[in-house]
């Protein structure tokens, strides 16, 4: 049965109250956290430089809300100048070996 705007009997959550699920498991999910904390960071400093990067941002994915990817269209007309135009040619190979 499609969603019908005078439905009385099952209106669902008010817009704006919380998700007493979701709030249940992120309060259960911090209280775990704040009570191991000195063994993550253990666990943390254990780690090799780049898995404790890795272990990082991936428990951040909890905490940091997910930003949205965009994308982006730029056009450079033949006469225009960018910051690339203030090096030489020698200069931007060195660039593009140091990169690689």
């Amino acid at each position: 049965m499609p969603f019908q705007e005078d439905n009385t009997e099952n209106r669902g959550r008010k817009k704006g109250s919380p998700n007493k699920n979701t709030k249940g498991i992120k309060d259960n999910l911090q209280l775990l956290i704040e009570s191991n904390i000195l063994t993550l960071d253990a666990d943390l400093r254990a780690l090799t430089p780049k898995d404790r990067v890795n272990a990082i941002i991936n428990l951040s994915k909890f905490i940091l809300p997910t930003l949205k990817a965009i994308d982006s269209e730029v056009e450079i007309k033949s006469g225009d100048t960018t910051f690339l135009d203030a090096f030489t040619e020698n200069e931007l190979e060195i660039l593009l070996k140091n990169y690689k």
